[in-house]
């Protein structure tokens, strides 16, 4: 148990270091319209590595990082470092797979091979999502009062999405105030 707590602590290190990094390629997005604490907003194409695990466990959840992480500090066929990406995204539906945005100079035909087989490489087209931002630190609890609340605020506005929600974390665990996290899910609009 404390060898697997030292390991997290460097790699949470070493993202703390990346994500302070002024290189670090934010997310893009175009606001649309702001509904209350909504927005609505307009991603364009990006391209993702995802690792996910059956497992329910806490514990294997916690690898994700760890697996993602060392394929852009160097784990893959090329020993290429890949610029880190912010925001990091945590599906919370489905095979509940965490997700790190390719920085833009990168296709699916030229991003290197993983060492690790279990990462993937997808696209994610061009959409529209609906986002309510909050501070501190997220779990599960908060998670699902802001899934909630931004149902809500979608089902009075007569907006539909599609109930896969996701979380968003921009920063590192390190860094005490000013945290920004999201909720999204994907949506039909005009």
């Amino acid at each position: 148990m404390k060898i697997f707590l030292i390991v997290i602590a460097v790699l949470f290190t070493i993202f703390f270091a990346f994500s302070q990094n002024e290189n670090v390629q934010k997310e893009v997005y175009v606001l649309i319209k702001k509904i209350d604490e909504v927005e609505i907003r307009a991603y364009n194409e990006s391209i993702n590595a995802s690792y996910y695990s059956k497992s329910e466990s806490e514990s294997e959840r916690n690898s994700y990082f760890k697996y993602l992480a060392s394929y852009i500090f160097g784990g893959n066929s090329e020993n290429k470092k890949i610029s880190m990406t912010s925001p990091v995204t945590m599906r919370l539906h489905g095979d509940k797979e965490m997700i790190f945005r390719m920085p833009d100079k990168y296709t699916l035909d030229n991003l290197p091979d993983p060492n690790n087989t279990n990462i993937n490489f997808f696209k994610i087209p061009p959409c529209i999502k609906a986002t309510i931002t909050y501070g501190g630190y997220s779990n599960k609890k908060i998670e699902q009062k802001k899934i909630k609340k931004l149902s809500k605020l979608l089902l009075e506005n007569n907006i539909q999405h599609n109930n896969k929600f996701e979380v968003l974390v921009y920063n590192s665990p390190y860094k005490i105030i000013n945290r920004r996290n999201e909720i999204t899910v994907n949506i039909t609009y005009p």
